[in-house]
């Protein structure tokens, strides 16, 4: 025990030697107040089997993590590498490439790792975890912030004691609200949705989340949801049920989900003849789903392929692509959906872009039309062009300034906030793969 307590204690010193505010000074012992407030009684600082030590930066957002000890890419799989730059909660997935977190994670859990990150306060518990190769574990986590001179919170250093998870993956997903009494209260027991008491109950086991009252479960809660899991949610029981046909939770949920942008669009749109509950679940089922045949006027000559379009309002926009003979376009058409007989039509531009297929095509505010990157006569492109469509002469202009993203084609891109292109993925002639990067425009 001796033996194993000296090399933890020597792999937690080296951790902390090598804590740094990436501004470049170092944190000294003394600077820091000495060791972390752990106790050397603890189990989670003097465990039989070697600790994992992450820590993670709390001065940039969503904490990524700035260093892993081997004893993390030993239990995890996953190489340092790999992990520095992201949040730990990767770990809650069971394929690494997973887009949320695995349903047998308890969510109660995870949200108090959240709220204690959020009031810098420490952290005990133990959470499901999964290996890269997918094989579960339990992490027992201790998280223990780190203060500046200031008193701010400069980093966050969670210490993991992992072992093997006895988990049958195949089992129902874990519940989000769950009641260890008995399904029957007896004469002398039952819950009150009016009071929100649990009224001379013998069964004191019942989950707690049941004793909050209507407000704090809709607005801190459900909101939180997806409008899918809110739709799911609602067969727990009768109370939660009567919450979530509440349509002002269903415009908070959707409003989270979408943005705010997105959500007074919609109200627009249907001039709030329909039900927030009704119109999520048509944009996310197939409910309402139904193809419609348009025949249209005109056409975009010459023929092409690996052009790209976009909508701006109801006007489809297309441009450029790759010509016979593999000959890269830089005209641009339109199609205006709203005319009672709509027909493409091609613009005429004072200035156009380079010619070039594998492109994007984004609209920004309604009218103004964004081209990034692409494969022209040159070679791959990093250039970024704008248009107003509803100018009197439109004409495309070259966005300038700022580092650009590498040269790049079949990438995906997108506009948010009215001032920002985010480009996605691509890849270079060498056929590797591109990180996201955001642009700034300002049309």
């Amino acid at each position: 025990m001796g033996v194993e307590q000296d090399e933890h204690e020597g792999e937690f010193e080296r951790c902390e030697k090598r804590l740094k505010c990436f501004g470049g000074e170092e944190l000294s012992e003394d600077e820091r107040g000495g060791k972390l407030p752990l106790q050397s009684g603890d189990f989670f600082f003097y465990p039989m089997v070697p600790s994992s030590i992450v820590v993670s930066d709390a001065l940039e957002p969503d904490f990524p993590i700035i260093y892993v000890n081997t004893v993390f890419e030993m239990f995890t799989g996953y190489r340092a590498h790999e992990v520095l730059g992201r949040n730990c909660r990767f770990l809650q997935y069971r394929d690494p490439h997973a887009q949320r977190r695995h349903p047998l994670v308890d969510p109660v859990v995870v949200s108090e790792i959240r709220r204690c990150l959020e009031e810098g306060i420490g952290f005990q518990g133990e959470l499901l975890n999964f290996r890269k190769d997918g094989t579960p574990l339990v992490n027992r986590l201790r998280l223990a912030p780190i203060h500046g001179d200031d008193g701010t919170i400069t980093h966050v250093i969670g210490i993991q004691v992992f072992s093997e998870a006895k988990t049958d993956l195949n089992s129902v997903s874990y519940p989000v609200f769950k009641e260890s009494c008995q399904q029957q209260f007896d004469q002398t027991g039952y819950y009150s949705p009016k009071s929100g008491q649990l009224q001379h109950s013998r069964h004191e086991e019942i989950c707690g989340i049941l004793q909050l009252s209507d407000e704090v479960l809709a607005q801190n809660i459900l909101s939180r949801l997806t409008p899918r899991d809110v739709a799911s949610i609602g067969s727990v029981c009768r109370r939660i049920c009567q919450l979530t046909k509440n349509e002002h939770l269903r415009k908070m949920v959707c409003q989270n989900a979408w943005g705010r942008e997105v959500t007074g669009a919609l109200e627009l749109m249907t001039k709030k003849k329909l039900g927030w509950g009704r119109l999520a679940r048509e944009l996310t089922t197939l409910e309402a789903v139904c193809w419609k045949k348009l025949t249209v006027g005109g056409a975009v000559e010459p023929s092409r392929c690996n052009f790209s379009a976009c909508a701006a309002g109801n006007r489809l926009v297309l441009f450029g692509g790759e010509g016979v003979n593999m000959q890269p376009m830089d005209d641009t058409f339109v199609l205006n959906l709203d005319a009672a007989n709509p027909e493409w039509r091609r613009v005429s531009v004072k200035s156009s872009p380079p010619g070039r297929w594998g492109h994007t095509l984004s609209c920004l505010n309604g009218s103004w039309l964004v081209v990034f990157g692409g494969y022209g006569r040159q070679g791959l492109l990093n250039d970024v062009f704008v248009l107003d469509l509803d100018a009197k002469q439109p004409t495309w202009k070259e966005v300038s300034g700022g580092t650009p993203p590498l040269p790049r084609s079949w990438h995906s891109s997108c506009t948010v906030e009215g001032s920002k292109l985010v480009v996605s993925g691509g890849c270079t002639d060498a056929g590797v793969l591109l990180r996201t990067h955001i642009c700034w425009i300002s049309p």
